[in-house]
C-alpha cells in the first residue's frame, strides 16, 4: 500500500509522455436496444491490473470527440510531468439521438425533463441514459478494472449538451459521482421560451438546483469561452453561456426581485478569482479568453479540468510556517481526501534531523480559518510555532487529514458497535445506521497507506514513541480507536470534547478491555461545560475510571481536563490547543 501512495504523490523525476492503453467495448443498453453503446477505456501508462492500486475514474460524454480535444495526448503529458495522478478515463460515444440523450432527468420521479427548443425536443431519453450510466456502466467498469469505487474518486465530464447531462448525472446521482466538469454547458434550455423573462425564469438546470437540497461533497468545474456566441438575451453585455453558468453558480434575481437559488445559495463555496485553477472551494470557474463553442476551445479547457480534478498539489494555505498541501490523496480503502503537512521551523536546515509526527483529523479546521467549518481554525500552526520558540514542545510535523461527507461513518469505532442503529447522543438527531461504518477502512488508510508515505516523503521519526494522533468530538473517538487497534503505531492520543454519548457510551465499555499499555502510551482527555459538552462529564468520569483501573497515572501518562464555560466548537479548541500539544510533545 505504501508503494501505491509513493508512486502517486512522492516527487518523481519527469518522464517522457507515454500513450495510454485504449480498450474499445460495445456494451448493451436495454433501453436503447438493439443498438449498443461504444465505450473507450483509456488506461494510464502505468496501469497495474493485478496490483493493489485503486485508480480514480473520469467518465466522459461525447467520447467520440476524444481525439479532437486531444484527450490521450493531454493525459500523457500531464501524467509524465507529474502534474496529475494516474486516472482511468471512460469515454462514452454519443448515441444516435444526441439531443434526446443529453439532457436533464428527475431520478426520484423516474422520468426525463424535456425541453422544447427551436432545434427540437432536448432530453427525452435523458433518464434512460443517466440510469444506464449510473447503474450499468459504472458497476461494469468497477467490476472489470482496478477502480476506487467511491463517489469522491469518480468524475463526470461533458461539453455543450453533454455538459448539461454531466451536470445532471452528478446532481441526480451524488452517490455515484463526486465531481462534475461542464465545458460550455447548455444551461440555456428552459420550460418556456415565450419571451426573455420567461426563459430566464424557467431555465431547467437553474430550477433543478433551486428546488433541491445540497449534495454534500459534490464539487464543480465550469468553463465557458468569452466568444461562445453573440447572443445576449438580457442585454447586459455578457454572452448567454457565461450568464447562464454564472447564474447557476451565484443564483438569479429577476427584475421583480424574484430569486432563483444558485449553488452558492445552497452553501457551496465558489472561487471565481482562481480562474479555473486548482482550488479548495467547491466550485471552480474558468473564463477561457477567445474560447468559442467548439472542440478547439474544449481542448484548451481540458488541462485545466484535469489538473483541478487530479492534480497532486493543492493550493497553499494561509498559515504560519510551511505547509505542503496534497490534493485528493488516493486510497484503496476510502474516498480520496486532501492532506496538509505542517513542517516545523527548522525543517530543511539540517538534512539529517528527523521529527516526530502528530496526525490530526478534521484537517480542514486546523490551519486556515477560510477553510474551517465555523470560520475559526484551531491555530495549530501558530500554537506549534509559539511553543517551539518557547522550548515547550519538541519540533514535530503535523499531518492534517481532511474529513469527507462520510465523517461519522469513518470516525465511529466499528468494533464496539452492535445492532442496526446507533443513538447519536445529540438531542434531535435520530439514531444512525451502523451498516456502513467505515472506521476500520479509514484506519487502514491511515496506518497502511498514509503513514508509510509520510515517513518516506518527510524526515520523520517513525516509531511508536514519536507518533501521535489527535482529534475532537468524533475525531477523539477515532483517535482512541486508532491507538487501541494499532498500539504498536501510535504512542500518544489527544482527544478534545470526546463525543462519548454516541451509543450511550458504548465506546467507553469497549475501550475498558482494549486500552493500550500504560507503560508505553499517553492519553489526554478534556471537555467543556456548555453546548454539547455540557453532557460529557458523566461519560468522561466513567472513562477515567477505566483508565485508572488499567494502570494509567493522572499527571504522568494520563490527563483529564475540564474547561468551565467552554463549548463544543473550533473556537474553544483553539483556545486550549497548547495544553494537549504540551502533554503529547513536551519534553
Amino acid at each position: 500500500m505504501a508503494s501505491m501512495l509513493l508512486a502517486l504523490f512522492f516527487a518523481l523525476p519527469a518522464m517522457a509522455a507515454q500513450p495510454a492503453t485504449i480498450e474499445t467495448l460495445h456494451l448493451d443498453a436495454p433501453a436503447f436496444a438493439p443498438g449498443q453503446v461504444e465505450v473507450a477505456i483509456h488506461l494510464p501508462p502505468d496501469y497495474d491490473a493485478t496490483g493493489a492500486r485503486a485508480y480514480p475514474v473520469l467518465y466522459l460524454n461525447d467520447g467520440q470527440d476524444a481525439e479532437a480535444v486531444h484527450l490521450a495526448d493531454t493525459l500523457a503529458r500531464l501524467h509524465a510531468d507529474g502534474s496529475i495522478q494516474p486516472v482511468i478515463v471512460v469515454a462514452i460515444h454519443m448515441l444516435p439521438d444526441r439531443m434526446g440523450t443529453y439532457g436533464l432527468s428527475d431520478r426520484k420521479a423516474g422520468h426525463a425533463i424535456v425541453s422544447q427548443t427551436k432545434y427540437g425536443p432536448v432530453g427525452a431519453r435523458a433518464h434512460d441514459y443517466s440510469e444506464w450510466v449510473a447503474h450499468t456502466l459504472v458497476p461494469y467498469v468497477d467490476a472489470h478494472y482496478r477502480t476506487n469505487p467511491t463517489p469522491g474518486a469518480r468524475a463526470i465530464l461533458g461539453w455543450s449538451l453533454g455538459a448539461l447531462n454531466a451536470f445532471n448525472l452528478g446532481w441526480q446521482y451524488p452517490d455515484v459521482f463526486g465531481r462534475i466538469g461542464a465545458f460550455s454547458p447548455s444551461f440555456w434550455i428552459s420550460a418556456d421560451r415565450g419571451d426573455v423573462e420567461s426563459v430566464q425564469r424557467t431555465r431547467l438546470a437553474q430550477a433543478m438546483v433551486g428546488s433541491s437540497e445540497p449534495r454534500h461533497g459534490l464539487k464543480f468545474f465550469f468553463a465557458v469561452g468569452t466568444d461562445e456566441d453573440g447572443d445576449d438575451r438580457d442585454g447586459d453585455g455578457v454572452n448567454d453561456p457565461i450568464d447562464d453558468t454564472r447564474d447557476l453558480i451565484d443564483g438569479y434575481t429577476a427584475p421583480d426581485s424574484h430569486r432563483m437559488r444558485g449553488l452558492v445559495d445552497l452553501g457551496y463555496r465558489s472561487d471565481p478569482d482562481r480562474d479555473g485553477g486548482v482550488t479548495r472551494a467547491d466550485i471552480a470557474y474558468l473564463s477561457l479568453p477567445d474560447g468559442e463553442h467548439n472542440q478547439a476551445a474544449w481542448a484548451r479547457m481540458l488541462p485545466h479540468f484535469l489538473t483541478w480534478a487530479y492534480g497532486k498539489r493543492a493550493p497553499a494555505l494561509e498559515a504560519t510556517g510551511r505547509v505542503d498541501s496534497w490534493q485528493e490523496v488516493s486510497s484503496a480503502h476510502v474516498a480520496p481526501r486532501n492532506v496538509d503537512v505542517w513542517l516545523p521551523p527548522s525543517y530543511g536546515d539540517d538534512p539529517t534531523k528527523r521529527y516526530p509526527v502528530l496526525y490530526m483529523h478534521d484537517g480542514q479546521n486546523l490551519f486556515d480559518p477560510a477553510l474551517s467549518y465555523t470560520g475559526v481554525d484551531w491555530g495549530v500552526d501558530e500554537a506549534m510555532t509559539r511553543l517551539i520558540e518557547e522550548g515547550a514542545v519538541r519540533e514535530a510535523i503535523v499531518v492534517g487529514i481532511w474529513n469527507t461527507p462520510r465523517r461519522f461513518q469513518e470516525y465511529m469505532p466499528r468494533k464496539p458497535v452492535t445492532g442496526d442503529a446507533l443513538p447519536s447522543g445529540v438531542d434531535g438527531v435520530p439514531p444512525l445506521p451502523t451498516a456502513d461504518i467505515a472506521s476500520d477502512a479509514y484506519l487502514r488508510f491511515l496506518v497502511d497507506e498514509l503513514k508509510p508515505w509520510i515517513d518516506a516523503t518527510y524526515r520523520t521519526r517513525p516509531g511508536r514513541d514519536d507518533t501521535f494522533v489527535m482529534g475532537s468530538s468524533m475525531g477523539g473517538l477515532i483517535s482512541l480507536y486508532a491507538a487501541a487497534e494499532y498500539p504498536e503505531v501510535f504512542g500518544g492520543v489527544g482527544t478534545l470534547s470526546t463525543h462519548w454519548p454516541v451509543g450511550d457510551g458504548i465506546v467507553i465499555d469497549w475501550l475498558a478491555e482494549h486500552l493500550p499499555d500504560p507503560a508505553t502510551h499517553r492519553l489526554y482527555f478534556d471537555h467543556g461545560t456548555t453546548t454539547l459538552d455540557a453532557g460529557y462529564a458523566p461519560y468522561q468520569q466513567r472513562m477515567d475510571e477505566r483508565v485508572r483501573a488499567v494502570g494509567y497515572v493522572e499527571g504522568d501518562n494520563w490527563s483529564t481536563r475540564v474547561f468551565e464555560g467552554a463549548g463544543h466548537n473550533e473556537a474553544a479548541w483553539r483556545e486550549r490547543i497548547e495544553i494537549p500539544l504540551k502533554f503529547l510533545l513536551g519534553d
